[in-house]
């Protein structure tokens, strides 16, 4: 156990370095990330099955994301995660969409998460095309 928590303590710092290295608007975009799809899940899953799933993938995908970086290091692969864990949940609020009312104030969190997914996975198909093209 002592190991993995060196190699977790490691991969973090690794992690943090990295992320030191990246423009600034990452860093701002990385933060709406985190309140859109991280806290605003966490306050609508005690009411809506939509946040709870955007809720589980989001905590998988840290979690992934850490064991990933841990495995390979820090690079353009680290959006993969990202492709695995919030595809289905973009396809699923998308299937949703004409379900939710848009004028509520859930409404509003799921159209605002829904097209921060799409972006951000669109970052996520850019940067691990580059990563398997070497660029």
């Amino acid at each position: 156990m002592a190991d993995f928590m060196e190699a977790l303590q490691a991969a973090s710092a690794s992690q943090d370095a990295y992320v030191a290295t990246l423009p600034v608007w990452v860093h701002y975009w990385m933060y709406w990330m985190l309140a859109v799809l991280g806290l605003g899940s966490l306050v609508f899953s005690f009411f809506r099955v939509e946040a709870r799933w955007m809720l589980l993938s989001f905590v998988v995908t840290m979690i992934a994301t850490m064991a990933l970086g841990m495995a390979v290091g820090w690079n353009k692969l680290w959006g993969v995660t990202h492709l695995v864990f919030w595809t289905p949940v973009l396809v699923y609020y998308i299937r949703r969409w004409p379900l939710v009312a848009k004028k509520s104030v859930f409404g509003v969190w799921f159209v605002v998460a829904t097209a921060t997914l799409a972006v951000s996975l669109v970052f996520d198909v850019k940067d691990f095309v580059e990563y398997l093209l070497e660029v």
